[in-house]
């Protein structure tokens, strides 16, 4: 069995992204100037962050982004029946039962109770490939990657300007944590399936 169950786990990364948020949007230079983010850069080689200017960090607007998605995290972990609460529920009618023949679960039912498992293994897997994908781009890209090899034109310099502030140290330990933690939910969901399966065999 787990330690943390994947709902709590869920709960917390929102969490998480709250506070995160705060410090991007008052003092971004927590973040920036973190061991974290200093320790990883070191031991993977990558640029320091480039210094954002107060008027045009971005930061602010990662921040709103970040709050978004806690709150679209909360929403659903919150709403969607977990598969234990649905399991629960059908062994406390069970046990109100007076006959002895046993309470069996609607297709219905048990349909809704993989649904908070499917959701969430879905978003896990997304959410890991696509942070690993940014990671793992950010890591071995090189200057000639990016379409500026020094001889450029200014306006091939214009169009890969962009792409070059996401390369720093911030956006690599955001993407690399983030990879990190989903691929954690994914393997606790699958975990409480395995073990939901098991109670719908003793059953």
């Amino acid at each position: 069995m787990a330690l943390l169950s994947s709902k709590r786990l869920i709960q917390a990364h929102a969490l998480f992204l709250f506070v995160l948020a705060v410090y991007l949007t008052k003092s971004p230079e927590v973040i920036t100037d973190s061991d974290v983010v200093f320790m990883l850069g070191e031991a993977t080689k990558i640029d320091v962050s480039p210094a954002f200017s107060r008027p045009q960090s971005p930061f602010a607007l990662c921040g709103i982004l970040l709050v978004a998605d806690a709150l679209v995290d909360l929403i659903v972990v919150t709403r969607v029946p977990q598969l234990n609460e649905i399991l629960a529920a059908a062994d406390a009618a069970r046990s109100r039962s007076r006959s002895s023949s046993p309470v069996r679960l609607s297709p219905l039912v048990a349909r809704m109770a993989t649904l908070y498992s499917e959701i969430w293994t879905l978003l896990a897997g997304s959410r890991f490939c696509l942070f690993f994908a940014v990671s793992f781009f950010i890591y071995q890209s090189k200057p000639a990657a990016w379409g500026v090899d020094g001889y450029g034109t200014e306006a091939a310099e214009q169009v890969t300007s962009g792409l070059d502030h996401l390369k720093n140290r911030v956006v690599f330990t955001y993407g690399f944590l983030e990879a990190m933690f989903w691929f954690w939910i994914f393997l606790t969901l699958r975990e409480e399936r395995q073990q939901a399966a098991a109670r719908f065999v003793a059953s």
